[in-house]
């Protein structure tokens, strides 16, 4: 009996894992069949108005990747909509499981208004959400959950949709309304006002977890074979936690689109063989990278008592801008598996003498100390990377692996000796995602998104690394680019050799060269 109970888990399990095996191979195989043909190109403007009382409403041009039928009415698995860009899969039942990312850039923008003068501003955050939804019935329901990714508040907002998905014979009408719940800490950190920005007229207001509701259209119509014209206007209306904060202007907020898409083939030919690519085995590329810079640091002392918080470009007259040097390789093992290495370090000291008393650590420099700083920065990077995609059009992967991290800040007085110094150096596991556009027969178009979120242990943070590159290929071998890189780390620590919090941002344009070898 026992042997049969153990032949039947057996053969159980076999035929789990085979079916899972079978399945995880039905979905790769649907996945690397995608084409970018089937997609449209253009050119969307789009058009919000601000929540803030003096806030300038927003108005911004860019390119976008559409289909002629919306993705309610299509079951495919790469997810471009409403801002949102992701992946998801539809089973026979008209259940939908997905994940999305979305760029939130709700915030004071550039207004000059004097009702938003002392604030600090509301930056721009990544969010990204899990997703369920149902398309058995003709009203199509979706939950979402976003999560912001890079420590600006740590809170989160719940969207829950209803649609009507409405196809034409030239286009389609896609009504919705929708229920919207942000916890206190997303609330608060766009419509709180803290104590330090209160001024008369504009009382310190912290609010709460708050709801709001919209109604959203979405419409596309065809306008020849190869042109679409589409876009969606929505209204949204807040409940009195974010009415009542000192800093909104209105009871609700409106925002449009209009985009004009053309589908003619403008994408490279997808090839039907992968192993057939031209791929470089090992490519060695060396990157400069002209970073703006912007850093924040704070050192306790040994008792926990927390020091000054120090804009180091600011305050210590560190240089705010620097060329970063980059090294990078990349060694594929078979047309869908790789390894990854990278290598940068920064360098930057600066002299001031204090205006006022500064505590780091352990030490208070006097006012009138001449002081020199010092900031070095190093990190080395090791991972796997598996290209879910890759053929003649296009390549997209997901990575996963370590960036070794070492950086040092030292203050000096050059009047009595006196140091103190600051070094967190620690591994952190980084996923990440990559992707490239064959824009051409000798010419490609890069992406790259490298992401931490942890909390561990004495040291909790975030890092975020994006990068963007056109390259264009010369023979065989050799290689250029130039692209755009932006790197924000935002690390709070409980070591006792680094106790207290660091905020580095850089960015800037790239320029590289890569050597190939087939």
């Amino acid at each position: 009996m026992t042997r049969r109970r153990a032949a039947l888990a057996a053969a159980l399990l076999l035929a789990t894992s085979s079916a899972a095996a079978a399945s995880l191979s039905d979905i790769l195989d649907s996945i690397r069949a995608y084409d970018l043909n089937d997609y449209a190109l253009g050119i969307s403007l789009s058009a919000s108005e601000s929540p803030y009382i003096g806030g300038e409403n927003s108005v911004i041009a860019y390119p976008y990747l559409t289909s002629f039928r919306h993705p309610s009415l299509t079951d495919d698995w790469f997810l471009v909509s409403q801002g949102d860009l992701g992946f998801r899969l539809i089973n026979d039942a008209g259940w939908e499981f997905g994940a999305v990312g979305r760029v939130q850039t709700l915030g004071l923008g550039n207004s000059t208004d004097p009702a938003l003068r002392g604030l600090d501003d509301r930056n721009w955050s990544i969010e990204l959400a899990p997703m369920i939804g149902y398309r058995g019935w003709p009203v199509h329901l979706n939950l979402k959950t976003y999560f912001e990714v890079l420590g600006r508040h740590g809170g989160n907002q719940t969207n829950l949709s209803l649609s009507l998905p409405l196809q034409f014979g030239r286009g389609y009408l896609v009504p919705s309304i929708e229920a919207i719940h942000r916890s206190a800490a997303y609330t608060d950190y766009y419509f709180g006002v803290d104590p330090d920005e209160a001024r008369t007229g504009r009382p310190a207001y912290a609010a709460g977890a708050s709801n709001a509701a919209a109604i959203r259209i979405g419409w596309g119509l065809r306008l020849t074979e190869t042109w679409l014209l589409s876009g969606s206007v929505r209204v949204q209306a807040f409940d009195n936690e974010v009415t009542d904060s000192p800093i909104t202007a209105d009871h609700d907020v409106w925002s449009a689109s209009v985009g004009l898409a053309y589908n003619a083939d403008v994408f490279q030919p997808r090839a039907s063989t992968l192993v057939g690519k031209s791929l470089p085995r090992i490519e060695l590329r060396a990157t400069a990278f002209s970073a703006s810079i912007d850093t924040q640091i704070e050192r306790g002392d040994d008792a926990g008592d927390a020091g000054d918080l120090i804009d180091l470009e600011d305050r210590l007259v560190l240089p705010d801008s620097e060329t970063v040097y980059q090294f990078d390789a990349i060694v594929r093992l078979g047309p869908y598996h790789r390894l990854e290495f990278g290598y940068y370090e920064m360098s930057r000291s600066g002299t001031t003498q204090l205006g006022q008393d500064l505590r780091f650590g352990e030490t208070v420099f006097s006012a009138g100390t001449d002081l020199l700083t010092t900031f070095d920065a190093e990190l080395l990077r090791i991972g796997y990377g598996y290209s879910l995609i890759n053929d003649d059009q296009k390549e997209i992967g997901v990575t996963a692996g370590i960036h070794i991290s070492d950086t040092t800040t030292e203050l000096v007085s050059l009047s009595d000796g006196s140091r103190e110094r600051s070094e967190v150096s620690t591994p952190l596991p980084v996923a990440g995602a990559f992707g490239s556009i064959e824009t051409g027969p000798q010419s490609r178009l890069t992406a790259r998104a490298d992401l931490f979120a942890l909390e561990f242990d004495r040291l909790e943070g975030t890092m975020l690394r994006l990068n963007i590159e056109w390259q264009r290929r010369f023979g065989e071998v050799v290689s250029a680019g130039i692209g755009y890189n932006y790197h924000y780390t935002n690390l709070d620590s409980r070591d006792a050799d680094a106790l207290g919090t660091l905020e580095v941002t850089h960015h800037g344009p790239t320029l590289s060269v890569s050597a190939n070898f087939r």
